[in-house]
């Protein structure tokens, strides 16, 4: 009895502990929104996990650079050991050691630069300016992965939506069997009409088969994307607002929002002060070091502090600096021409997505005007086909053209939101409205 009470107990336990698991799991299959599923990617993408690592390189090269400017602090020490020790005679009774067999030495030594061509004022704006760069990076890396989750979650939810109108269209087909059987049974129907409506039936079960495989496809690499278990029914978001204004206007704007043209001006500045930075060379370099130092041998002394003033100026290196500078001046060269190709591609992306969205616009319109059209026809030759005023033939034809018109509904409503997301993107504001990736970050904390 009491190994009984025992396992009970055990199974409560165990049941207790389960249980926030079981709560979790059930949050994590809760009706999913294309907010929810960007924010997981954000989470769990490893191209986000990158830019985030090289946030923190950035920021350890900041702390890199900053280092030179801090004084410099060595302990070093020694033990000798020689043939013989090094004396001098006085008298043939009395000698003075110079160095002794075994001898030892021991300083602490200060360093500190007082002036390095300005290459180390240079190298900490540089380092400051990648660090920059590289949030931009980050900004620049989650939009372009909205952007896939953004098509990623439209698919599966026209694919979605399209498995329900098959399921619609397969009951009205089989409906439209019964009603076929019923009036062959009466004499007022052919056995080529059943036949006809059973084939429909059939390949209205097959559609919906190849909707629900296409349907989970779309889910599956969804959740893949967004690094995500299964989840339930998706939320589809309304209307996504586009930004006001015309085309040469939009563009404009995007030139000074796009992280893109941002990064490039960071470039731009330490392209700059990298030509800088080389040319530095040419510059003398002070530094100073104090010294207190001890050893064994009494000679000189045994002990004894020094301040030592050191001055360095290169007279010739081989032609190494001036090729360094050379080469920098391409860079920076290369740099500005690469502004002409960054404002050449963000003018095409706005004037795509401009135009994609005022065309899917008007596709969305025009295809709700036509479901609403075919639905309205359906119905007017189902009547008639239960009068006896139409053929079976008018209704599959009717039956037909109004699945198609659901479909390209589907389709084009998808397509709008998404080019309206494209849209947003292309002139620089967050892709998705409730959502501005600028104020977040999951690096570590940056020093100014």
């Amino acid at each position: 009895m009491r190994w009984m009470n025992l396992k009970t107990l055990c199974v409560l336990v165990a049941v207790s502990l389960a249980a926030p698991a079981i709560v979790v799991e059930a949050q994590e299959i809760q009706d999913a929104t294309l907010k929810e599923f960007v924010l997981q990617a954000i989470e769990t993408h490893e191209m986000v996990q990158i830019a985030d690592s090289e946030i923190r390189r950035a920021q350890a090269d900041v702390s890199l650079a900053k280092s030179i400017f801090l004084p410099k602090l060595d302990a070093n020490g020694s033990y000798t050991f020689y043939d013989d020790d090094l004396s001098i005679e006085l008298s043939p009774d009395e000698s003075f050691v110079v160095r002794p067999r075994q001898d030892w030495t021991a300083s602490i030594d200060l360093r500190q630069n007082l002036f390095t061509g300005l290459r180390a004022f240079r190298a900490r704006d540089i380092a400051k300016l990648n660090r920059d760069i590289a949030d931009l990076d980050r900004w620049t890396t989650i939009n372009n992965l909205t952007l896939d989750v953004a098509r990623k979650f439209f698919d599966a939810v026209a694919m979605a939506e399209w498995v329900e109108v098959r399921e619609i269209v397969l009951e009205e087909n089989e409906n439209q069997l019964k009603v076929a059987e019923r009036l062959f049974e009466v004499g007022e129907n052919s056995v080529a009409d059943v036949a006809r409506w059973r084939a429909q039936v059939a390949a209205a079960k097959q559609a919906l088969t190849v909707a629900v495989g296409d349907a989970a496809l779309a889910r599956n690499r969804l959740a893949r994307l967004a690094g995500t278990a299964d989840f339930g029914e998706l939320k589809s978001p309304g209307p996504v607002p586009i930004p006001a204004g015309t085309e040469d206007e939009l563009t404009t704007n995007a030139f000074g929002q796009r992280p893109e043209m941002l990064t490039l001006i960071h470039q731009l500045e330490a392209a700059g002060l990298m030509v800088k930075f080389e040319r530095g060379v040419w510059y003398p370099q002070v530094d100073a070091t104090a010294q207190y130092f001890q050893q064994k041998s009494g000679f000189p002394a045994n002990d004894w502090m020094s301040l030592t003033l050191n001055l360095r100026q290169q007279i010739f290196n081989g032609g190494i600096t001036k090729a360094q500078v050379a080469k920098a001046r391409e860079d920076l060269r290369q740099v500005e021409l690469l502004e002409q190709t960054l404002r050449r591609s963000i003018a095409d992306e706005v004037d795509s997505a401009y135009i994609g969205y005022a065309a899917a616009s008007a596709v969305f319109d025009a295809a709700r005007e036509r479901t609403e059209a075919s639905r309205l026809a359906y119905r007017q030759v189902e009547r008639a086909y239960r009068v006896g005023e139409a053929s079976t033939t008018d209704l599959l034809n009717a039956t037909t053209v109004a699945t198609d018109a659901e479909t390209s509904q589907i389709v084009a409503r998808v397509q709008r939101e998404f080019q309206a997301i494209s849209l947003r993107y292309a002139v620089g504001l967050p892709p998705l409205p409730d959502l501005d990736f600028r104020q977040m970050s999951q690096a570590d904390p940056q020093e100014n």
